[in-house]
């Protein structure tokens, strides 16, 4: 019988448990701090950088600069940041990989993540790259709206993670 989905990624959480990163930075007085000051510095470039897209295209702000232009620009720092995020928080999770497999909020927040990954650079990026006088209002609307909420929604389920508690005796 071959190993569930659930149990690879719980074996994989069990593995990063036992990890180098984890076992140093769990292990460190300094290190987590460390490692979070840059994961929380690459989520402000990151959120700075959808809000200045999306206000571009709802229209309050940079009218002046076309919003294809404003993304070619802001693309390397956003992808950047979006690195940086993803390596921080990887070593954050791996300092308590099992509490956060039982965890909602670390599962929601995950789900957002590759929601709003995906769809900024798929359907978001046509959105900006697109001529505006070919498309319709309420599609740039919607697409600064839901790329809003889905990035939102990724830092406030990552904030429940402090306030989440989760057994780890449940999960194993």
């Amino acid at each position: 019988m071959s190993p569930s989905l659930a149990q690879l990624l719980l074996e994989f959480c069990h593995w990063c448990n036992g990890s180098f990163f984890g076992h140093g930075i769990r292990d460190s007085v300094w290190l987590f701090p460390f490692v979070e000051i840059f994961h929380l510095l690459a989520l402000g470039v990151l959120g700075g950088l959808v809000l200045l897209l999306n206000l571009r295209l709802l229209g309050l702000r940079f009218a002046g600069t076309p919003a294809a232009v404003l993304w070619g620009e802001v693309r390397p720092w956003l992808i950047g940041a979006l690195l940086v995020m993803l390596a921080s928080g990887f070593l954050l999770f791996s300092t308590e990989a099992v509490k956060m497999y039982g965890n909602w909020a670390f599962q929601l927040k995950m789900l957002l993540l590759a929601l709003a990954v995906l769809f900024t650079f798929t359907i978001h990026r046509r959105v900006l790259r697109a001529d505006p006088a070919r498309l319709p209002p309420l599609v740039r609307w919607a697409s600064a709206l839901l790329c809003l909420g889905l990035w939102s929604g990724v830092g406030l389920a990552g904030r429940a993670l402090g306030y989440v508690t989760t057994s780890v005796g449940s999960v194993s």
